[in-house]
């Protein structure tokens, strides 16, 4: 929508302009007038830094990267051009780079911006500990999320069609229209929020609710219900689900000695959790600091207080994350440690 102004006893339209047509630059121009106007895009967000490819292999740079008062990252992608290009596509391939960022990596990011920039700024950890209000710093809670917001002259079918179905899956990602308008030689910019519109964002959130309820009913109506017989040196248990079904050969493989570094083999050691001590409980285990995991959900583990596993002094919890791998992970286990006579077999057989 154009921006009028009032001329006399008339509303005159300014005149339309491109970022093209005024010599705007996008790495060079656009990127700097957002970088110092950031509350224009969204308020409360604060520059780490920009132009940031801190990885490996890849060339790629994120225009602006920014962080929410949540911790949240924001990667933030700028074109000037009418259609936005593939900046949707871009802008996911940045936000798996950086998902996980630690907190001890954003502060580095935005020394490399402050020396990059000339910043006056003395203590860039405490700068961050400003804005997100903490005392101290709090790996747990910090980039739980990557926020997307992509910002160009104007948006392609294809581009807002990728951004609304992402937006359905519960991705977090907005599209802000910028438009340059003159008025002689003022230049302004029309910034708009167009994807998802502001007054419509309750009404959104709802239908994502729905859709993800509906999603979830069609997964449950493929859910594989598999039950299992297993016997491990003589001890056998019957009819399991594939969750008992995993604890069971694990914990039992562990009591007939196999170390959980030697599972870790056949299991991959991300399916994994241990202590470096003896716990006797949940809550006695999850006081102590957990190692090989970022951000600890109980749900996703073996962590009663019977379900923990105790070798060579440390306490281990297992994945119970698991699906239709069940019986080849079982079964693989028996394969290599035939001193353990595993059977696996289903009910019926």
């Amino acid at each position: 929508m154009p921006i009028y102004k009032l001329e006399g006893q008339k509303i005159v339209e300014l005149q339309k302009t491109t970022f093209s047509n005024e010599r705007i630059d996008e790495a060079r121009h656009l990127q700097r007038f957002i970088i110092n106007s950031i509350e224009t895009v969204e308020k409360n967000l604060f520059v780490l830094s920009s132009e940031f490819g801190d990885w490996e292999d890849s060339k790629r740079r994120i225009d602006i990267l920014c962080l929410d008062k949540n911790a949240n990252l924001v990667v933030v992608e700028l074109k000037r051009t009418e259609d936005g290009g593939h900046m949707e596509l871009q802008s996911i391939r940045y936000a798996a780079m950086v998902a996980n960022m630690t907190f001890e990596k954003a502060v580095k990011a935005f020394q490399h911006y402050i020396e990059k920039n000339y910043l006056d700024i003395q203590n860039p950890q405490e700068v961050i500990l400003n804005f997100l209000e903490w005392d101290d710093v709090n790996e747990e809670e910090f980039a739980n999320d990557v926020r997307i917001i992509l910002v160009s002259a104007d948006f392609s079918k294809e581009v807002t069609t990728s951004v609304l179905w992402l937006i359905e899956r519960d991705i977090d990602i907005k599209c802000i229209r910028i438009r340059p308008q003159k008025d002689g030689d003022n230049l302004y910019f029309d910034i708009q929020q167009i994807i998802p519109l502001p007054e419509a964002t309750d009404y959104q959130v709802k239908l994502r609710e729905k859709a993800a309820e509906q999603r979830q009913a069609r997964r449950e109506s493929n859910r594989d219900y598999s039950r299992f017989d297993v016997t491990i040196n003589g001890k056998s248990e019957f009819n399991l689900n594939k969750r008992q079904t995993i604890h069971f050969a694990i914990s039992e493989s562990v009591y007939f000695g196999i170390s959980p570094q030697d599972l870790m083999e056949l299991t991959g050691p991300k399916r994994w959790i241990w202590v470096d001590k003896i716990c006797q409980s949940k809550q006695e285990f999850e006081i102590e600091e957990i190692k090989n995991v970022r951000n600890y959900d109980p749900s996703r583990w073996f962590n009663e207080d019977h379900e923990l596993i105790i070798y060579d002094g440390k306490t281990y919890a297992f994945s119970n994350q698991h699906g239709k791998g069940t019986y080849d992970l079982v079964k693989n286990i028996f394969n290599q440690y035939p001193e353990l006579q595993g059977e696996i077999k289903t009910p019926s057989t």
